[in-house]
């Protein structure tokens, strides 16, 4: 019966509802597996949209500046905040799906006022969304600690580097050992400018109350006895 009254939660309950929270208990639902609302669709798109203005700021700068000045393949260094948005949309909405709906908004964002890369930038958003969703998927989208967001900035941006190498053509233009240094300089540069920067975003704007009610505040606060 609802009208049963029930006792609070002892510390020890506390801390495995916490663990639920986040998924870090197996076999148990997590309370933040919830249906996608409107609020996540609208938050999601809104960040999703930011960092494509990022990444067509960032374009124009790796065209006019790092890549003269940079050779190939320590500018890859620097190629991983194009996997902020694989990262930074789901660690907030926490939901299957955010991953891509975050690069994938992104890349076209990016594409809208006219970039070096064409149509290639919508489908490069799809491959790092879809690198970030397997690793967000293997957690089974319930664990967002760091090393996981770290996780999905590297898979992202190993993806994108392997689209790269065969799209435009990396095998014909460079050796063999040049691409795997490039690929392990995007993935180092995802795991820090892709995973590591989005946490620190998230967790910054989540502590001034902008996420307030969405997934990432929700796993943050304390947990009392009360149902979700």
């Amino acid at each position: 019966m609802n009208d049963v009254p029930r006792e609070p939660m002892d510390a020890g309950g506390r801390q495995r509802a916490l663990a639920v929270e986040k998924g870090l208990v197996t076999g148990v639902p997590a309370l933040n597996r919830r249906p996608w609302t409107t609020r996540d669709i609208v938050v999601g798109s809104v960040l999703a949209v930011v960092s494509g203005f990022l990444f067509w700021g960032w374009g124009l700068l790796w065209s006019a500046v790092i890549l003269p000045l940079i050779p190939f393949p320590f500018h890859y260094l620097l190629a991983g905040i194009w996997m902020l948005a694989g990262v930074l949309v789901p660690y907030v909405i926490r939901k299957p799906g955010a991953a891509l709906l975050g690069e994938l908004v992104a890349a076209f964002i990016s594409m809208l006022p006219g970039n070096q890369w064409g149509v290639s930038t919508v489908l490069s958003g799809l491959v790092q969304g879809a690198g970030a969703e397997l690793v967000f998927g293997a957690g089974k989208w319930r664990r967002y600690a760091t090393p996981m967001l770290m996780a999905a900035g590297a898979v992202s941006g190993l993806c994108a580097i392997i689209f790269e190498s065969y799209w435009y053509g990396y095998w014909h233009m460079y050796s063999t050992e040049s691409i795997l240094v490039a690929a392990a300089f995007m993935v180092v540069s995802g795991m820090v400018l892709g995973g590591l920067l989005s946490k620190v975003l998230a967790d910054s704007l989540t502590r001034a109350g902008v996420f307030t009610g969405l997934a990432i505040a929700r796993a943050r606060r304390p947990l009392s006895g009360e149902r979700p």
